[in-house]
């Protein structure tokens, strides 16, 4: 829950909505409550009324009831409903109380009413309603009651109080379910930014565009400028380290050439260590070049046109081998046109320097997939199954007398990695090595 702003959310509106429902249902309940009870003590006071309108006392100095009590339930015995006149020495009672008398202790009072509760017989629990008074003919007192069972009081409550809890818990429910509609609908636009920098991710984005809302706009322009900065920087050390890689070559070159004029002993060692120089120079190159690809995000461009120069660069540079370089399909690559023409570069100068006469190039693109498939093979030497994991290793060298550093298929899995794509090396149907490089192609 720590970790979900929707759970956080959620449970603050259930703990908010418990509360509130609870108290609405213990304040509603008691209202109720006392509801009840007001309608049953103004029916007994009905009652009471009607019943001191009824008793006298008789010529022969005995209370009595000038008229029967028109409820039917005070003539069944135990029946609920019962009245009780009580005076010195004279006591008269409903016909429902039977052998028993109405009790004097009340249990508790009834707050807000003239009431009082009373046990009753059989166990009952009675609301009382008593009233002293003086008769015309008499000047003594005479305590008068009537009662009625609690039983249906209480039925009723339970009745309203489950009745009320089903209410309110469907409308808590309710109230939940719309909270979290409306979390998720508040919360969707941080799931659309975070589908936005997926598809920055993906290469499909550069920056994060559209519109946001106002609380999400601030976010998403301190990314964006986050990125921008971002960009600069990694722009910024690529040519730092390439033209440190580049001023450091020429000083090799010269090294290289001064080595020829020292005997042997020493020309050779003064050779490795300039080719160990150059392999790390070209390394740091590579590595610099890769660091590209994340500020490549959002650029599409032609493959077709970047394979065709390299080939006809490359023919140039091995003329007088008159190697025979065919350049099939098209295609589009979502990245940097630098970081191709690296790794097409590495591929092609790797076949051009095998091959015997011919190097061919297929382009194709898959849309729907949203790859760029680029095969380059030559009619040469091929390569064993067991040299193939050596020669895509950084400085793997399977012959040590032929040029370059070891790196060339190095950086092309290297920088096919930062964009998420592979090389795959194989056998050629010209005989010859198959190096099969797949690379994002974006979206069209």
């Amino acid at each position: 829950m720590r970790n979900s702003l929707a759970l956080r959310l959620l449970a603050v509106a259930a703990v908010w909505l418990a509360a509130a429902l609870g108290a609405s249902w213990w304040m509603l309940s008691t209202l109720f409550e006392r509801h009840v009870n007001d309608t049953y003590v103004r029916q007994l006071e009905h009652q009471l009324t009607s019943l001191t309108a009824a008793l006298d006392w008789s010529p022969d100095g005995r209370l009595q009831l000038t008229r029967a009590p028109a409820d039917p339930r005070y003539e069944l015995p135990y029946s609920g409903a019962y009245w009780q006149a009580r005076a010195a020495g004279a006591l008269l009672r409903s016909r429902s109380l039977w052998d028993t008398e109405m009790p004097e202790k009340a249990v508790h009072e009834v707050a807000g009413t003239p009431a009082e509760v009373r046990a009753g017989p059989n166990r009952q629990s009675l609301l009382v309603v008593s009233r002293s008074i003086v008769l015309a003919s008499s000047d003594t007192p005479v305590d008068v009651s009537v009662a009625l069972d609690r039983t249906e009081l209480r039925a009723a409550r339970r009745a309203f109080n489950t009745m009320l809890a089903w209410s309110l818990g469907a409308l808590g429910a309710g109230l939940l379910l719309a909270v979290a509609a409306q979390v998720r609908f508040g919360l969707a636009p941080l799931k659309r930014l975070r589908q936005a920098l997926a598809a920055m991710q993906a290469r499909r984005e550069r920056r994060l565009g559209g519109k946001w809302p106002t609380e999400v706009q601030p976010l998403v322009s301190e990314i964006n400028t986050l990125l921008d900065d971002n960009t600069q920087a990694l722009e910024r050390s690529r040519r730092q380290a390439a033209d440190l890689a580049h001023a450091v070559k020429t000083p090799l070159a010269v090294l290289a050439n001064e080595a020829v004029s020292l005997p042997d002993p020493a020309a050779a060692a003064v050779s490795r260590q300039v080719d160990a120089m150059r392999r790390q120079v070209d390394h740091h190159l590579a590595r610099a070049r890769a660091a590209g690809a994340a500020a490549a995000r959002g650029q599409r461009i032609e493959a077709g046109p970047a394979a065709r120069e390299l080939t006809r660069a490359l023919a140039r540079l091995h003329a007088a081998r008159q190697l025979d370089m065919d350049v099939e399909g098209e295609g589009h690559f979502a990245g940097d046109r630098q970081d191709l023409v690296e790794m097409l570069g590495n591929l092609l100068d790797n076949a051009c320097q095998w091959a015997r006469s011919q190097v061919r190039i297929r382009l194709h693109e898959d849309a729907e997939a949203a790859v760029l498939e680029v095969l380059v093979e030559d009619d040469g030497p091929g390569m064993p199954p067991e040299a193939r994991e050596l020669a895509a290793a950084r400085f793997g060298r399977l012959d040590e007398s032929a040029a370059g550093s070891g790196l060339g298929l190095a950086i092309v899995t290297e920088i096919a990695a930062m964009y998420e794509g592979s090389l795959e090396l194989g056998t050629s149907t010209l005989g010859g090595l198959a190096a099969r490089l797949r690379l994002p192609a974006g979206m069209a």
